[in-house]
């Protein structure tokens, strides 16, 4: 069977589950990981961050540095973002070019490359504004979206303005949001069997688990970027439905909300077509299963 071929987009340096899913896209035949570029505040020590964690996992993989700032509202671009202490002196191997030339470079040389959206969608807009020939056929699954949720969710939150470009596209778009990435939620147990990992890539990610769990309110791992991944992986993992969706734009509460179209309450006119698939329901058991074993399994290095 071929691999799939995918290009990552990410805000890796924050919550650890960034640095699980690239390592999952890694370590999984099914899958081949093309590029990576990084997105939202500072975009540099991501690329950083990056590059030294596929350096770990063995993985020669172009990595370049795409945009900090939001489409409307400025973004703090200096801030470290906690798990990007652990870099030390900067590695080599980041790209020269700008993340958003990788993305089209990537895709002009085979549009089947999947596009996977890990974070706010800034680079994936413009990349849809410099190259719509492009985008319009790409294809793109991201990590986006609270459907049953009167509140937004992060990465759409902090671009709306580019979510909506992103959904306007003509591009074939699957949304993979808190829905069903919530419930995806490692055990003690599992955590303890990643603590334990002191060398290689596994101890990386041990460390960069550590430092999640002590800076988030949660004191959790929830797996929802691996869930991106992973449904690459097992599509069976997930229950897709074809919906209509908006962003909201406005500046009040509502602001960076994913409206689905389709119920009756949000929209008295005729409901428009479809512009993506949303995820509706998950097999959380099976998708924390595939990512430890994938990443922390028995006969692991």
């Amino acid at each position: 069977m071929t691999a799939t071929r995918i290009f990552i987009d990410t805000d890796i340096g924050d919550d650890v589950d960034d640095a699980l899913a690239i390592a999952l896209a890694v370590l999984s035949p099914e899958l081949t990981l093309t590029g990576v570029s990084t997105t939202y505040g500072n975009v540099s020590a991501r690329q950083q961050l990056a590059v030294q964690l596929l350096q770990q996992l063995g993985a020669k993989v172009p990595v370049a540095a795409g945009i900090g700032q939001s489409l409307r509202f400025q973004a703090d671009t200096f801030a470290l973002p906690h798990q990007c202490r652990v870099i030390g002196e900067p590695p080599p191997g980041a790209e020269g070019r700008h993340g958003v030339e990788l993305l089209i470079e990537t895709l002009r040389q085979d549009l089947e490359t999947v596009i996977v959206a890990l974070g706010p969608l800034t680079n994936i807009a413009a990349a849809v504004l410099l190259a719509p020939d492009v985008m319009r056929r790409a294809n793109i699954v991201l990590m986006g979206g609270a459907f049953r949720a009167a509140y937004p969710e992060y990465n759409i939150l902090c671009d709306p303005e580019a979510a909506n470009i992103v959904l306007q596209s003509g591009a074939a778009i699957r949304m993979i949001g808190l829905d069903v990435t919530v419930p995806c939620v490692l055990s003690k147990e599992e955590e303890s069997l990643i603590a334990s990992f002191h060398s290689g890539y596994r101890g990386f990610l041990a460390s960069l688990s550590a430092i999640w769990l002590e800076t988030s309110k949660s004191k959790k791992i929830t797996l929802h970027d691996p869930l991106t991944v992973a449904s690459l992986i097992d599509p069976s993992l997930l229950k897709l439905e074809a919906a209509p969706v908006r962003i909201e734009l406005d500046s009040g509460p509502l602001r960076g909300l994913t409206v689905d179209l389709r119920h009756p309450f949000r929209q008295r006119t005729p409901v428009p077509p479809a512009n993506a698939e949303i995820a509706v329901s998950v097999d959380a058991m099976r998708t924390c299963r595939l990512v430890m074993d994938r990443i922390f399994g028995k006969g692991s290095l």
